[in-house]
């Protein structure tokens, strides 16, 4: 397959996304979280997991393939890229002055430290081994730990604007099972196009990295232009509910991506280097 297919592949895994994250995803979360009257904090943070599946996918494709680096640069680049968006909807909708608020402390440091760690992990050139992996697993362990102590009332406020449909949280299960499946599929081709382009195309690891980065990113870029047009839309921006859902699904996806699907990758990675042995 030329490079030009593939480009053209990717556009194309890129539109399902943001149609499996806009009609699916989104409209789900938004059902369950209503259903179960959960905060908006634990919306955001649910939408930041379910949003990083694409990064799973084709992290672990790409280690099972042997082409590890595109992996690892999938996430550096996804973390970074995440950034970027999530403050480019910050400006757009003119919330930026929220970030100033005390109760975003915790989550605006985690969300760098998910841009510093991987990058600190390149420069000082550590291996892809099992310590590794252990040692991204436990940041997460103390990223949901402190968040937990930082936040000790869980989801913050309930939310508004929504009624629970007649078929209750179930309806919103099977549009996040749907949109969650549509995403994971997305994903495998993905993966697909990694391995295609570095051991076909001869295309370094890094770029195709930075390449996937920003095609797996495009959930999150759907999902913080939708939370504060869905907040603005029910008259509740004014709160900065929409900041909190929005950076916290920032840092869920990135810590996410840091502390359990790198380390999933490293997994295969080094299960494929054993069985090549």
């Amino acid at each position: 397959m030329t490079v030009l297919l593939q480009f053209a592949l990717l556009a194309v895994l890129a539109g399902v996304t943001v149609a499996a994250v806009r009609m699916l995803i989104l409209r789900g979360l938004d059902i369950v979280t209503t259903c179960l009257n959960l905060g908006t904090k634990t919306k955001g943070q649910l939408l930041g997991y379910a949003t990083s599946i694409p990064e799973l996918v084709v992290v672990v494709s790409a280690a099972w393939a042997g082409v590890f680096d595109a992996g690892f640069w999938n996430i550096a680049s996804s973390n970074i890229i995440n950034w970027v968006l999530f403050l480019a909807a910050l400006l757009f909708y003119r919330q930026q002055w929220d970030l100033r608020q005390k109760r975003f402390v915790d989550e605006l440091i985690f969300g760098l430290v998910s841009v510093a760690v991987p990058l600190t992990l390149f420069f000082l050139d550590v291996g892809a081994t099992n310590w590794t992996a252990l040692g991204l697993f436990l940041l997460f362990v103390v990223y949901k730990v402190l968040d937990r102590v930082a936040n000790p009332k869980g989801g913050g406020e309930a939310r508004t604007g929504m009624s629970c449909p007649r078929q209750g949280a179930g309806k919103g299960v099977l549009l996040l099972v749907a949109g969650i499946a549509a995403i994971s599929v997305t994903g495998v081709f993905l993966g697909r196009v990694a391995d295609s382009l570095v051991t076909e195309l001869k295309t370094p690891a890094v770029l195709v990295g930075w390449i996937l980065g920003l095609v797996t990113s495009v959930p999150e870029m759907g999902s913080f232009f939708l939370v504060f047009k869905s907040h603005r839309d029910r008259g509740t921006s004014e709160l900065a509910d929409d900041t909190q859902e929005a950076l916290d699904a920032l840092v869920a996806s990135n810590m996410c991506n840091l502390g359990i699907i790198l380390p999933a990758g490293v997994l295969v990675y080094w299960i494929v280097k054993k069985m090549a042995s």
